[in-house]
């Protein structure tokens, strides 16, 4: 499984999951997050304790990626859209 420490809240992952899903279907659940049908991947959430800096409190997210039926091209297209759609600028 991969996963990945993410710098935001539940509420935000959801609102920011559809570009990153290029159209395919999903659901989530309380800890759980399943996209696409029999073949797909299942997004595993879990509150992390906040990142501090300073006086401001980061959210975190521990994000796991469970792969149903897709072959390693598929996961890495997959993950790179991910990716690009929870990239943040900084400056």
């Amino acid at each position: 499984m991969i996963t990945k420490d993410m710098a935001l809240t539940r509420d935000d992952l959801l609102r920011l999951l559809p570009g990153a899903l290029d159209g395919l279907p999903w659901r989530a659940d309380a800890d759980r997050i399943r996209i696409g049908e029999e073949v797909g991947v299942d997004l595993l959430i879990e509150a992390l304790p906040p990142r501090r800096f300073g006086p401001v409190d980061i959210p975190r997210l521990c994000v796991g990626f469970a792969f149903r039926g897709w072959g390693e091209a598929e996961r890495g297209a997959f993950l790179a859209r991910f990716d690009r759609a929870f990239q943040r600028g900084g400056g």
